[in-house]
């Protein structure tokens, strides 16, 4: 939801003129979504050693760093590719980072405390694995012509939990540790719901 509202305000074209200043023609957008991963892959190294080492608020605020600078950079590269041309493989590419930093970063806060997170782990993950089936699943049913909300390659539905609802309970799990069980719980029914309604959006669309 945050994403169509930011899509919708000036802060696109913001974006989109600070990534052509500082990256159009210098890095490919690309580059940009393997830093982010990168930068992903850091943070939930981070909170994984959170669990096991002395410096555990270092760590966890390293790890809450590193993940707002990996989302910033997530944000860019898509900015970056209407640039130029996006491409296929690009979206497949950034749909392939996302999923596995929010992935990796789950099963480190997992590790951190297994016995009280666990449960809500293993849900949360379920509900990523069900979201992004029904994801792809409309994607390969709508025809090439149908493709054009957001101008996008691969096409993208917008639900209730988008990438920036993500990095905001991802961000709050991490630093807030007292509350990571609860907060686990909520964004697994978030996520669960999504699919729930991408699955009331495949019905509208395929029969309209």
């Amino acid at each position: 939801m945050i994403d169509k509202w930011l899509s919708k305000t000036k802060f696109k074209v913001l974006v989109e003129k600070l990534v052509k200043r500082l990256f159009y023609k210098k890095i490919s957008a690309n580059q940009i979504t393997v830093l982010a991963l990168i930068l992903g892959l850091l943070s939930s190294l981070s909170i994984f050693l959170s669990g096991i080492m002395v410096w555990k608020i270092q760590l966890i605020i390293c790890a809450a760093i590193l993940m707002v600078i990996s989302f910033f950079f997530d944000a860019l590269d898509g900015a970056l590719a209407r640039l130029d041309k996006p491409t296929t493989f690009g979206g497949i590419l950034d749909i392939f980072s996302d999923r596995t930093v929010e992935v990796v970063i789950i099963i480190s806060l997992i590790s951190t405390d297994p016995l009280t997170l666990m449960w809500p782990g293993i849900f949360s993950l379920g509900a990523i694995v069900l979201c992004i089936s029904m994801f792809l699943l409309i994607g390969g049913a709508l025809k090439e012509d149908e493709l054009d909300e957001l101008k996008k390659v691969i096409y993208y539905r917008h639900g209730l939990m988008e990438r920036s609802e993500t990095f905001l309970f991802l961000f709050c799990i991490t630093l807030l540790i007292s509350l990571r069980f609860l907060l686990l719980w909520i964004f697994a029914g978030l996520v669960f719901f999504t699919a729930v309604f991408r699955l009331r959006d495949a019905y509208i669309l395929l029969n309209s």
